[in-house]
């Protein structure tokens, strides 16, 4: 009996170290292997894409069947990509080494053990590029603001063209350029046109306005082809917008040029 029983759990103590599980295969290669097509073939390597194993020394691999630490997705598949989601725990719950993605701000962060700490990354630098053959009108005297863009460019898509307004993606330093042309007409004596380029920042560290100033002294009976520009560097916050404005003096009210190339704005963050 005692032979017996010493024999029986040899053979077990001999399954429970040698034995492999399979599922999908019949000749698993680790502790645990899945074939999720049924597939696998030893000597065609993308026959295991779809493999998931865990080795004998506890690393998980999916992909590969030759996974070198805890977690690995690396195969010449080139489909490797982890998902991270959203969480609502501190970070002191989660613990130190959690990561979390961010949906609002689109960027990842860790655990400090105490605090969600933003990783470092580079996101694309914010350029607009539009123009505008809208024939907007303009009052003589009344400040308005450039609307109805065509945009041209738009990298991270942060310009309304119905409204003309633009708000930084990130704080940094932006450069704006813009000009137009108006319709030919008459325009009266001693006016004058105002080309502005405004922010709606709070900071002390940036001008809230750029402003460029055209003239026409004296009787001018001509039809004239008004036209003109502004530039301007700001330093914007995050959140900061931009918009750019004609208030022209010309003494009647005046269209932009159908042609779109005449009427146009650039904005680019640094």
């Amino acid at each position: 009996m005692k032979k017996r029983l010493a024999i029986a759990l040899m053979l077990g103590g001999s399954l429970f170290i040698k034995a492999q599980i399979g599922i999908n295969m019949s000749a698993p290669e680790a502790v645990l292997h899945v074939d999720g097509q049924k597939n696998t073939a030893p000597a065609t390597p993308a026959s295991y894409y779809d493999d998931v194993v865990v080795t004998a020394s506890g690393n998980l691999g999916a992909g590969t069947k030759s996974p070198k630490t805890r977690l690995d997705l690396r195969s010449d598949e080139h489909l490797n990509a982890l998902g991270v989601g959203g969480t609502s725990q501190t970070a002191s719950v989660a613990k130190a080494g959690a990561m979390r993605y961010n949906s609002g701000t689109q960027d990842l962060s860790y655990s400090d053990g105490s605090s969600w700490v933003t990783l470092a990354h580079k996101a694309p630098n914010d350029f607009v590029d539009a123009e505008n053959s809208s024939a907007q009108s303009f009052t003589s005297g009344t400040q308005a603001a450039l609307t109805n863009w065509t945009k041209k460019t738009d990298v991270n898509g942060n310009f309304n063209a119905g409204t003309g307004v633009f708000v930084a993606s990130k704080t940094g330093i932006y450069i704006v350029s813009f000009t137009f042309s108006l319709a030919s007409g008459t325009i009266g004596n001693d006016s004058r046109y105002e080309t502005l380029i405004q922010t709606n920042s709070a900071s002390s560290a940036t001008n809230k306005v750029f402003k460029c100033v055209g003239s026409y002294p004296g009787t001018n009976t001509l039809s004239n082809r008004v036209a003109g520009g502004c530039s301007g560097i700001f330093n914007l916050n995050q959140g900061d917008n931009i918009t750019v404005s004609l208030n022209q003096a010309l003494g009647t009210s005046k269209t932009l040029d159908t042609d779109g190339s005449l009427t146009s704005l650039s904005i680019f963050g640094l």
